[in-house]
């Protein structure tokens, strides 16, 4: 005789015992109903991946594993994890877990069959509960269509325990049953017998067996997974043998179809997408409840990190209304701006009071802000709307630094050599972000006190962030020409004049075009050593007596930039990229003693490594065509391209060039450079008789350090190439 007869012969003997219903009504909680602070209940908690989108017969997992797939197998193969030795022999014979459960469930029904007609009529008594509402998050799941307009959430054995049904029975409303034996185990009242015929055998309470408590939380877990009813009241009813255990149920209502309110950011459409609900069919809240995590899942992935479902339910026509909680943007106050005002500022914000509050838009503005160059420190903070705790205050705490600089110094290049300089720039003139710069250079290799250029630039002519700026400049400085060896040929003076006017139009946020229409002027001034171009030697270099009309005159050109900059920083860029594509068209209509076109693109890309080190690339390539002077070709070759070789040492109309630098932080205000360059510029020198074209790639290496100092960023550069080592100087910010 097995162990679960000896326990039916012994409860046999005992008295009668009342019965008692347990678990109360339906009281009407979602579990998504907004609290006192505005905040879903439920929905946030850690929710699923936006691309978790469940459909009626879909299967959900995280893991496609080899333990997920047992789990699940078992799950609906009738094994729950709490069959006695007994059973699981049985079930080892041959036998199948459902025969067992048979087997056993006959015993019970015949002893119990023996005793009714002495046994006093059993009196039902309630105990209070909970409704049973929609869980934050499940496990792995499948979902089951066995039974037409009734979808069951299945959820993988062993799992039920991380659900919050089985909370809904204390201990000490199981005790008075605890040990008792379980005639007949039930879910009732169900419109159709194949959904209780589904839900057994997935049961940790059996027929012969006692009644344990952890076996009654496994059951209302197993049951309130399903997602098919609103509560769930383990009913007692104690009979002559020991208890007969219904799991009292009330079905979900049908839902006739979704609604939602309260969403501006992301159109109903996409919503819909990530709603699982069969129209016609009983609400399942599991089921729902995964489509509102990935409802919440998708505010957050597309930056409304402060917006979520706050409210879920359905009214008497059956159609379930999704309510979703948007936080706006109440008020934008700014601190520490003494001198730049508020609407340079605010112009630079992708957002504006009113909207609805975006993470990857603030981060945005933020970057905007600080790359105009008037901060030293750009912090934001967010705080509880004081009219509605749901919106939020966006305060923005700005460090100005200094913006304006007078130089008084000297400075030195290969070209110029040594020269006095006086400057005088702004780059936030009386705090309306425009910008100014004067730049006077006086003595050097050519004495000259004629070396200035003017600049000023108005970043903003409407709304839509649309620019204009011009430039005058007169310079003249000692200028070398070098053949295809590196070695000079010409040592001049020369001298240019002229000026440009730029207009900057915002496409997009990152995209933007510029049209400069430029006319300058280059003139050679005084010979100095080498070849004297005025006096050509014509016996030497016959054909060449026009070397000065073909290579010195008037350029008139109109070019356009079109520019897509998606870059973190635009003074020290970590991430992002910088691409453009620009034409050149001089002359041909626009006056002037040359005609050609050139285009060029460039391509700028940064790649952080760790937490301050930076990978960056810059690729560029040219073509010109037409009657183009010397000092309008391309070329490369110094510090800012083609470092190891002379300035300006290859020249042609046709470029490309490449450089990789690694960067990395030395200290405050210093950073360390490695870098590799290469490239060639050729063709197009027919009017040039010294030089000779050379398909030879150029390349060079070496290592390097800028440095942040009052007056601008400094760059120090040596670099080893075919022609030896060389050692650069420049002023101005990285590539």
């Amino acid at each position: 005789m097995n162990t679960r007869k000896k326990k039916i012969l012994a409860l046999m003997i005992t008295s009668a015992m009342m019965t008692c219903s347990v678990w109360a009504a339906d009281d009407g909680v979602t579990g998504y109903e907004p609290t006192s602070g505005g905040t879903a209940n439920k929905a946030s908690s850690p929710a699923p991946a936006a691309d978790d989108k469940v459909g009626v017969n879909a299967v959900v997992t995280s893991a496609a594993d080899a333990s997920t797939d047992a789990a699940m197998k078992g799950a609906k193969s009738g094994l729950t994890g709490y069959e006695t030795e007994e059973e699981m022999a049985e079930i080892a014979s041959g036998k199948s877990p459902s025969e067992v459960q048979l087997q056993a469930e006959e015993a019970v029904q015949a002893a119990a069959a023996a005793q009714a007609a002495a046994a006093p009529k059993p009196v039902a008594e309630t105990l209070p509960g909970k409704a049973v509402q929609f869980p934050a998050s499940l496990p792995n799941y499948q979902i089951d269509t066995t039974v037409p307009g009734y979808p069951m959430v299945v959820v993988p054995q062993g799992q039920e325990g991380n659900l919050p049904y089985g909370d809904l029975v204390a201990d000490s409303d199981v005790a008075p049953y605890a040990g008792k034996l379980a005639t007949s185990v039930t879910v009732s009242p169900v419109p159709d017998s194949r959904i209780e015929a589904q839900i057994l055998p997935r049961l940790a309470m059996r027929v012969g067996d006692a009644v344990n408590i952890d076996y009654i939380r496994h059951d209302l877990n197993v049951i309130g997974s399903t997602g098919l009813f609103s509560t769930i009241k383990p009913a007692f009813t104690n009979v002559p043998e020991g208890v007969a255990l219904n799991y009292t149920v009330q079905l979900n209502p049908v839902v006739k179809g979704v609604e939602f309110a309260g969403n501006e950011s992301i159109p109903t459409d996409e919503l819909e997408k990530l709603v699982s609900v069969t129209p016609n069919s009983v609400l399942n809240t599991s089921i729902v409840s995964h489509d509102i995590a990935a409802i919440n899942t998708l505010y957050g992935n597309a930056g409304y990190m402060m917006s979520r479902v706050s409210a879920v339910n359905m009214d008497d026509k059956g159609i379930l209304h999704i309510g979703i909680s948007e936080a706006h943007v109440e008020s934008i106050i700014l601190r520490g701006n003494t001198k730049t005002r508020d609407k340079v500022i605010l112009r630079e914000l992708r957002f504006k009071k009113g909207d609805i509050f975006n993470k990857e838009v603030a981060s945005r503005s933020i970057q905007r802000v600080y790359n105009t160059g008037y901060f030293e420190d750009v912090n934001v903070r967010l705080l509880p709307g004081k009219k509605n705790p749901q919106d939020v205050i966006v305060e923005l705490d700005v460090v100005e630094q200094k913006t304006g600089s007078i130089t008084i110094g000297a400075g030195y290049s290969d070209s110029d050599g040594l020269v006095g300089i006086l400057g005088l720039s702004e780059t936030n003139l009386r705090g309306t972000g425009d910008k100014v710069s004067i730049n006077w250079e006086f003595g050097g290799n050519t004495d000259s006190d004629r070396n200035y250029i003017f600049s000023y630039t108005h970043p903003y002519l409407n709304d839509a962030g649309d620019s204009i700026g011009f430039s005058i400049y007169d310079r003249e400085s000692e200028y070398d020409d070098y053949d295809e060896n590196g070695d000079s040929v010409a040592d001049y003076d020369k001298r240019t004049t002229g000026g440009s006017v730029t207009y900057g139009r915002a496409r997009s946020e990152y995209v933007s075009d510029f049209f400069t229409l430029e006319s300058k002027k280059t003139k050679y001034t005084e010979y100095n050593s080498g070849l004297d171009y005025e006096t050509l030697d014509r016996e030497n270099y016959p054909g060449y007596e026009d070397y000065m009309d073909n290579n010195f005159g008037q350029t008139n050109s109109l070019s356009w930039s079109h520019v897509f900059d998606n870059r973190d920083n635009v003074y020290d860029p970590t991430r992002g990229k910088r691409l453009s594509f620009t034409g050149f068209w001089a002359g041909n209509g626009l006056g002037g003693d040359f005609d050609y076109f050139k285009f060029i693109a460039e391509n700028r890309l940064y790649y952080k490594v760790g937490r301050a080190h930076v990978i960056a690339v810059r690729l560029m390539g040219g073509i010109a065509t037409g009657d183009m002077p010397y000092n309008d070709l391309f070329t490369l070759g110094g510090a800012d391209n083609l470092r190891g070789y002379e300035d300006d040492e290859f020249r042609g109309n046709k470029m490309y060039q490449a450089t990789v630098e690694y960067r990395y932080p030395i200290a405050k205000k210093i950073q360390g450079v490695f870098f590799a360059d290469m490239g060639n510029a050729w063709d197009g020198t027919e009017n040039i008789p010294w030089y000779h074209n050379s398909n030879k790639i150029h390349y060079s290496g070496g290592l390097g350090f800028r440095i942040t100092t009052p007056i601008g960023p400094v760059r120090l550069d040596y670099a080893m190439s075919s022609e030896g080592g060389k050692f650069h100087f420049s002023f101005g910010g990285k590539f």
